[in-house]
């Protein structure tokens, strides 16, 4: 299977699962959106939960993938704390489908499938609560609960689900934006405030 036509079935079968919720959407309705037959859709998957695993492993791992970079950049813990609130924003505008299926469906995964993308997540909210401890370490933000924290900043960008609209009034980076102000002002010490990054 060429990687350019897995793409596109996955592509295809978000936009589906997100307009029309992944119970409601049927192999045949894909089949017919990618303009080939049932059958020829059984040659690349098993069944309709093979579709939602590979969507959400696709989200997770672009995720993951992204906040990797981030931690991996020589730039200061405030720059790279813009940065994951960023991509957590930006991942709507760039695979909008793919994240909202992956926010609003995983839940519908078999066990065994589900738990390489809770271990995958779990991983992700470790990263970013020691970038966070790394900033408390430095001074650069006051003393903070981490966990709350961390749920903080995915419970605002995750909501984004719920109303994030490409033609919408605020780009992706307006929202980023606006969100960075917001979680920055409440985590830097006072000394930095004035040396914010947004």
């Amino acid at each position: 299977m060429s990687k350019e036509r897995w793409e596109e079935i996955i592509n295809v079968s978000a936009r589906l699962f997100s307009e029309k919720d992944y119970r409601a959407t049927t192999l045949d309705d894909i089949a017919a959106e990618l303009g080939i037959t049932k059958a020829a859709l059984y040659y690349y998957i098993k069944s309709k939960h093979d579709i939602l695993y590979a969507i959400c492993k696709t989200a997770i791992n672009q995720y993951r993938q992204g906040v990797e970079e981030i931690v991996e950049a020589e730039r200061s813990s405030q720059e790279r704390m813009r940065d994951i609130i960023y991509l957590n924003v930006n991942i709507f505008s760039r695979s909008g489908d793919i994240i909202n299926v992956y926010l609003s469906e995983e839940n519908k995964l078999p066990p065994a499938k589900k738990r390489y993308i809770t271990k995958q997540r779990r991983e992700i909210e470790r990263i970013i609560r020691g970038l966070i401890e790394q900033a408390i370490e430095e001074g650069v933000f006051r003393e903070l609960d981490v966990p709350m924290v961390t749920r903080a900043i995915f419970g605002m960008t995750n909501w984004l689900s719920k109303w994030y609209r490409k033609s919408g009034e605020y780009s992706a980076d307006e929202i980023a934006r606006i969100f960075c102000d917001l979680i920055m002002r409440g985590c830097l010490n006072d000394e930095f405030r004035g040396e914010m990054i947004v």
